[in-house]
């Protein structure tokens, strides 16, 4: 059985290592890091530091700014490349198995255009030279994937299973099926389809029971990982709004355990 992971933010402003400290403590096997730049020294820091906690880190999430570019010729789609070009290489770095990316924005799609389809190939042929797995995620991207996978083949592209995406965006798109050979990762969250509100497990409206029959025909993953973020000006906030860091993590771990 899967072990269980959590993003690495979770909501609460906490140094990163009281974090992952507070994580570790909750009972989670794992974490996932954002990549982004804000502070490369630090993030640098982040893999060893959550090892030395007694976490392994699963995968990092590679920054994303205007990923539509990717489809479009000119400089922004050139630089979002070489973005995620470098997040592979630190992966590889840091010896962290894999780089979950974007490769579309959550409401605006672009179409499927030959530089776009060039690009992600040579994310692949990087990927695979770097030996990191390159895991797609689900945003308003299903026609991008659907092309990606026909065309090209590796043991290093595969997909990240966003739920709350899922729900909210294509809840027809039934990604497990379709993808679910390919899987790499998870992002499990909630929402009541109305937006992509990150909460807890069965704090929304998507059929839990569902996801974990189809889950269990997927390629088999390591961990089953939380990517919960829920904004505190959401109505449902109002579900954890009184609860520590501590006792929002134990009740994470919980829902995992009722998932699994």
């Amino acid at each position: 059985m899967a072990q269980f992971g959590i993003f690495a933010w979770f909501s609460y402003p906490l140094p990163i290592k009281e974090r992952l400290q507070r994580i570790k403590q909750a009972g989670f096997s794992a974490t996932s890091l954002w990549w982004g730049d804000e502070d490369r020294a630090e993030k640098h820091r982040q893999p060893e530091l959550a090892r030395r906690i007694g976490l392994a880190v699963d995968n990092v999430h590679a920054p994303y700014g205007n990923t539509n570019a990717l489809w479009e010729d000119g400089i922004e789609g050139e630089a979002y490349l070489q973005t995620l070009l470098s997040c592979i290489g630190d992966c590889s770095l840091h010896g962290i198995p894999t780089a979950v990316v974007h490769i579309t924005r959550l409401s605006i799609r672009p179409e499927v255009t030959r530089i776009g389809m060039d690009r992600v190939k040579r994310l692949v042929e990087f990927a695979e030279q770097k030996q990191v797995n390159l895991a797609i995620e689900n945003l308003n991207s299903i026609p991008h994937l659907d092309s990606i996978y026909a065309e090209l083949s590796s043991e290093r592209l595969g997909f990240c299973y966003d739920s709350g995406h899922e729900h909210f965006i294509h809840p027809n798109a039934d990604c497990l099926s379709r993808y679910g050979n390919k899987l790499f990762a998870v992002h499990l969250h909630d929402n009541c389809g109305d937006n992509d509100a990150h909460l807890l497990p069965y704090d929304g409206t998507i059929e839990w029971d569902a996801v974990r029959a189809k889950l269990k025909a997927c390629r088999e993953i390591p961990y089953l990982t939380l990517e919960v973020d829920f904004k505190r000006e959401h109505p449902k906030s109002a579900l954890y709004r009184d609860l520590s860091a501590a006792e929002f993590l134990a009740l994470a771990y919980a829902r995992l355990q009722l998932l699994a």
